[in-house]
């Protein structure tokens, strides 16, 4: 998510392209590519601040930026206490708190699937200022979704029971393992395709906190 001013150079375009598999695609309702708040400056001055949700950013510079720091997040900084933040970053690609988080699916390896919730910002300064904000706002988001694909298993399992007809035991992982094959987004894991919209909204309430 991006906040400014002028939007028309931050938007993709309605037939643009988006190359990613389920597991890593922005999946918004009416097949849209973008999602845009526009909200009234606290200072009730004339112009408004506009929020853009998008799969990738416009800029090539800022693209990179954020796959640098989103491989960091996954890969190379870790932590393993995964209830605590981690904060890295630099001048050129900018600095971030991320916190990772798994929730279960049993098709992925290791039975459970990896994300990185990040909170980027171009000053360190800033961004350290609000840690306690965002680490709040971060690990509430967090449980949210776990506690929502929970329903969902136990919802499934519940479901494949009362239709075994035979009374014989039920394998619960195997027939996870035979019904989940296949790369999910969070919206299939969640059962709500108003998730990418949930944390659109969230981010919202988020920089609105930690702005000035």
């Amino acid at each position: 998510m991006t906040t400014l001013q002028d939007k028309s150079d931050h938007l993709l375009r309605d037939t643009s392209k988006l190359h990613s598999c389920a597991s890593c695609k922005l999946i918004l309702p009416d097949d849209a590519v973008n999602l845009v708040t526009t909200m009234d400056n606290k200072d009730e001055s004339s112009t408004s601040d506009v929020y853009i949700s998008t799969h990738y950013p416009s800029s090539q510079q800022r693209y990179t930026s954020l796959t640098k720091l989103i491989m960091k997040s996954l890969s190379v900084e870790t932590t393993t206490d995964l209830s605590k933040p981690i904060f890295y970053g630099d001048v050129i690609n900018g600095y971030c708190i991320s916190k990772i988080f798994k929730v279960k699916d049993v098709s992925s390896r290791g039975s459970e699937r990896k994300y990185s919730l990040m909170v980027i910002a171009d000053s360190e300064i800033n961004l350290l200022q609000n840690w306690d904000i965002v680490a709040t706002y971060l690990s509430e988001i967090i449980s949210l979704i776990q506690a929502q694909v929970e329903i969902v298993i136990k919802d499934a399992i519940m479901k494949k029971e009362a239709s075994n007809t035979n009374g014989a035991m039920f394998d619960n992982e195997r027939y996870l393992r035979r019904s989940l094959i296949r790369p999910k987004s969070l919206v299939e894991l969640t059962d709500d395709d108003q998730i990418f919209v949930k944390f659109h909204l969230w981010a919202i309430e988020l920089l609105k906190d930690i702005t000035v």
